[in-house]
Order: structure tokens, then C-alpha cells, then sequence
């Protein structure tokens, strides 16, 4: 399936607007248990626990490992590199995606005709909310999947061990001649 880029402006409108849509429905909040708070790791820059959570599945579903990459997103450890990039970033953004965050946790099951949250759903069920969410019809829900998989593309091709399977032997800045 392809999608035009999402630009960051759309994505923190998209997740803006998201935002508000999900305001409406009481009691929806991004939550995890004690168990995925204990997998996050500690000294998060921006994320709190729930949201790594919640990244890193959707990091895992995007770039899981054996696929393209053997190495996969969970290989270097791509939540918290991406807490990491995001620690410059304004608030307004911040917002946003936590936003989006939320809304693949608590919507994208329900539109993949599943109740279970996303980041408690397996392999199969995760690219089911996945897909679900960016063929939906609603533009904004697919501005949200065309965010998370520009970020944990962008962050993943950024990591040196990505590199070798990409057939790039890393920068020529700082090689001696």
C-alpha cells in the first residue's frame, strides 16, 4: 500500500485533530500496566512509559525482524532512539503524536474488528491495526499510520547497525584518505 508523505505539519495536524476527536470519548486515556512499564527503559527523555510502550510495538510491527532486516526495530532498540530524536522537538509535537499514540493503541483495533489493545496484540493482529488504520477512510487516520511509518523508517535507516544490510558503509566525513 502506498501513501503520499506526510509531512510534519500534517502529522501534528493530523494528531491535533485526532486529539480532539478522541477528547470526546470519556474515559479513553493511553495507559499500560505494570509489566510494560517495567520494559521501558529508564531515563526517557519525552516518552513517558505507557507511550515507549505503545512505540515500540508499533517500531516492531513496521520494521520487524527476519523481514527486510534481520535485525528488526527491537535490534536497535528504535522507542528510545526515537525518545532520543524527540527531545528537541516543541511541545505542539509532542502533543501530537502522543495523540497518535493513543489513537493506534485504543482505535486501530477497533477498526481491524479487534477489542484487545495494540501493543497486547500479536505479530499478525498488529499489522491487521496497522493496515486497518491506513486504509481507513478517514484522512486523518491515515495521516497518523503515514507518521508512525515515516518516523520508525527514518529512525531505523538512521541506526549504524541498519547500515551493512542497507549496503552503506556509514558516513565518508571523518575517513582517513
Amino acid at each position: 500500500m502506498s501513501l503520499p508523505e506526510v509531512s510534519r505539519r500534517a502529522f501534528l495536524s493530523g494528531g491535533l485533530r485526532a486529539a480532539g476527536a478522541l477528547a470526546l470519548l470519556p474515559g479513553l486515556s493511553l495507559a499500560c500496566g505494570a509489566a510494560d512499564a517495567a520494559r521501558a527503559p529508564a531515563g526517557l527523555r519525552v516518552l513517558t512509559p505507557a507511550q515507549w510502550t505503545v512505540l515500540d510495538a508499533v517500531a516492531d510491527a513496521i520494521v520487524p525482524p527476519g523481514g527486510a532486516f534481520e535485525l528488526g526495530a527491537r535490534g536497535v532498540d528504535l522507542a528510545t532512539r526515537i525518545d532520543g530524536f524527540l527531545a528537541s522537538e516543541s511541545r505542539a509535537l509532542l502533543a501530537g503524536l502522543g495523540s497518535a499514540l493513543l489513537l493506534v493503541e485504543r482505535v486501530s483495533p477497533l477498526l481491524a474488528g479487534r477489542l484487545t489493545p495494540f501493543s497486547q496484540q500479536d505479530e499478525a493482529g498488529r499489522t491487521a491495526c496497522l493496515e486497518a488504520l491506513g486504509a481507513s477512510r478517514v484522512s486523518t487516520l491515515r495521516e497518523v499510520f503515514g507518521g508512525m511509518k515515516t518516523l520508525c523508517l527514518f529512525a531505523f535507516y538512521a541506526a549504524d547497525a541498519s547500515w551493512p544490510a542497507l549496503g552503506y558503509d556509514g558516513p565518508l566525513v571523518g575517513r582517513p584518505a
